[in-house]
């Protein structure tokens, strides 16, 4: 999925001028590593790191997020770079999570410190590769989703119905780390120390079952520098099949770019025309007849083998002719039919269809009831927020599918009894139709009007509601336009106070020996706009204290929460023997002066 906006990334590092400056060239490609390791990049490393899911899993050392926090961000970065120089690294902890077929998939928990290095080398890196990237490469992108490579396929498919589909067996296992190397210099990070360090990522081991494994290729999945090295170890490969589809041929050659006779001209030739779309290692090439899919699978087998040291497998490498069979891809079913009308010019003519597959279908099924089993034993917020945060994301993934309303609706029958039994015994049938209007902005008001489920004002989201959303995948979306992918448009970044005050808090902060309270001292100045929390004025940047509503020595934290912005001066009587003069000074802030006095 898309990655949140990060928009106080610009109180740290600006990404867009970071973006332009490598599209200008003015940045010395020799020399990056200093960049890595500045203090700017490494806080708006740690600041990305504390709001990823898995920042809690314990590394191989025994790591997670909270490590971070007893250092001060100097401190962070000379970690960093002492880290990357050394090519000091942590072995991957491997585990194993289910895939959807029954089988295995590897994971590798990195230990913290990894992770850190390799946030800081993305931060990087990514803004770099992005200008050199090819907009027919949709997976792990900034601002690109999975929706934009089915809209793409769902267009192209019209004229295009066969479809060769590239499998290939542990892609990210088998990266070689001599390849990578090439491949990054090619696309133009010539800096040896991100090279090697890169170089050695790819040859570390990892611990199964607590004994050391060598192992000299792949790259660790789920680590922060994968998806980054996938895409660049691929991206030859996707400027080759450019040329042959896409952007096709030499822009000089006149006949071959005259809109109307562009067709004609090209199948006079004796050369094979094909679309690619590429979501990480899933590659499709859309060929418009069979003998072109079956000449690209010859060549297309021999580059990524030959070149790329890469294992195809034969078995489930096909070629789909779609008029007569379904294609799955990223959880669609495609095929294509002919349309049924009067209309003499659109008679006869393919139409696209992506649709729910029944295996699809029964995981759905099979997950909702489990969901609702959870609900059974334990009616609480979190169980139900759970149900609905997963219907929402289905919702979100499929709303723009053919048949959208029958397929869910559908899914709502079988599970009908189920849902109906559960929701009798826990939550509360309402006709109040205001707590589900206000729920994702309105998202699910034209529903549940006869009444819904409520669970302590908490509304219940069904899986048959949802609408249609044409514009989901539309032909549009198909063609990646963004002029900067780290451009989040003026509205969104208004802080309370100007960058100046800013840009000294992330400056004096720097030194301060806890990060996680150098992050959280920044925002909340920010987010309260400067305003003091007892007198209600404004408190000049210098001036500022951060003030921990309950102590650190009583188990206080450092969050947002337990921070307040107060003045120097309202401090040190705060924490003077005779904290009751605040009571002369603000005689309207009892209530607040008395709950700070207690707290102490």
């Amino acid at each position: 999925g898309e990655k949140p906006m990060a928009v106080n990334n610009i109180y740290y590092v600006d990404m867009e001028k970071r973006y332009r400056d490598f599209q200008e060239g003015t940045v010395d490609m020799r020399n990056l590593h200093p960049m890595v390791y500045d203090d700017r990049n490494v806080a708006l490393a740690v600041r990305q790191l504390s709001q990823s899911p898995g920042r809690m899993a314990l590394g191989p050392d025994g790591t997670n997020y909270k490590t971070l926090e007893k250092y001060s961000v100097v401190e962070l970065s000379e970690i960093v770079r002492e880290r990357l120089f050394s090519k000091r690294m942590d072995y991957v902890r491997r585990t194993y999570i289910p895939k959807s077929n029954g089988k295995m998939r590897p994971l590798g928990i990195c230990s913290i410190w990894d992770k850190l290095v390799e946030k800081c080398i993305q931060l990087v890196l990514e803004p770099y590769c992005e200008t050199k990237f090819v907009p027919s490469s949709f997976g792990f992108r900034e601002r690109i989703s999975t929706h934009n490579a089915l809209a793409k396929v769902k267009n192209e498919c019209q004229t295009k119905p066969y479809v060769l589909s590239i499998d290939m067996k542990d892609y990210f296992g088998t990266i070689d780390p001599d390849i990578t190397y090439r491949e990054l210099w090619h696309i133009g990070v010539k800096d040896q120390v991100i090279l090697n360090y890169i170089y050695h990522f790819i040859k570390k081991g990892y611990f199964e079952n607590s004994c050391k494994v060598e192992d000299p290729k792949g790259s660790p999945q789920g680590s922060i520098l994968g998806p980054l090295v996938s895409n660049v170890y691929l991206h030859r490969f996707d400027v080759w099949l450019r040329d042959q589809g896409d952007c096709w041929h030499d822009p000089t050659v006149k006949k071959f770019h005259d809109p109307g006779n562009r067709r004609r001209r090209m199948e006079e030739t004796n050369l094979k025309i094909g679309i690619h779309v590429r979501y990480a290692d899933d590659i499709l090439v859309l060929c418009k007849d069979l003998e072109d899919a079956e000449r690209f699978r010859h060549s297309v087998t021999k580059y990524l083998t030959k070149n790329m040291k890469l294992v195809i497998n034969e078995e489930k490498t096909k070629i789909y002719d779609l008029t007569r069979e379904r294609m799955k891809y990223l959880g669609y079913d495609f095929y294509v039919f002919k349309r049924n009308t009067k209309h003499p010019k659109k008679k006869g003519r393919f139409m696209v269809a992506n649709t729910l597959p029944k295996n699809r279908a029964n995981e759905i099924v099979a997950k909702c009831r489990e969901l609702l089993q959870q609900i059974r034993k334990h009616p609480q917020y979190d169980t139900f927020h759970e149900w609905n945060a997963y219907v929402v994301g289905i919702h979100n993934y499929y709303c723009g599918m053919n048949l959208f309303c029958e397929s869910f609706n559908q899914l709502g029958w079988r599970i009908k009894k189920l849902f109906y039994h559960t929701m009798e015994k826990t939550a509360k049938f309402t006709y109040e139709q205001s707590c589900k209007n206000n729920y994702l902005q309105g998202k699910y008001s034209s529903w549940g009007k006869n009444g819904y489920y409520c669970f302590e004002g908490f509304p219940i989201i069904e899986i048959g509601w949802a609408s249609y959303d044409k514009g989901l995948i539309a032909a549009v979306k198909g063609t990646v336009k963004r002029d900067n992918p780290y451009h989040y448009g003026e509205k969104k970044h208004r802080p309370g106070v100007s960058m100046e005050m800013i840009t000294y808090l992330v400056n004096t902060s720097k030194y301060i020996k806890n990060s996680r309270l150098a992050m959280f001292r920044i925002s909340k100045y920010s987010s309260m706009k400067g305003i003091s929390y007892l007198s209600g004025e404004f408190v000049p940047v210098d001036k500022y204290h951060c003030h921990h509503i309950i102590p650190r020595y009583k188990g206080g934290s450092n969050d947002f929460d337990n921070l307040c912005v107060l003045s120097e001066l309202e401090h040190r009587i705060l924490h003077s023997s005779t904290p009751e003069q605040l009571y002369v000074l603000f005689p309207k802030k009892k209530k607040r002066i008395k709950m700070l006095i207690d707290a102490l």
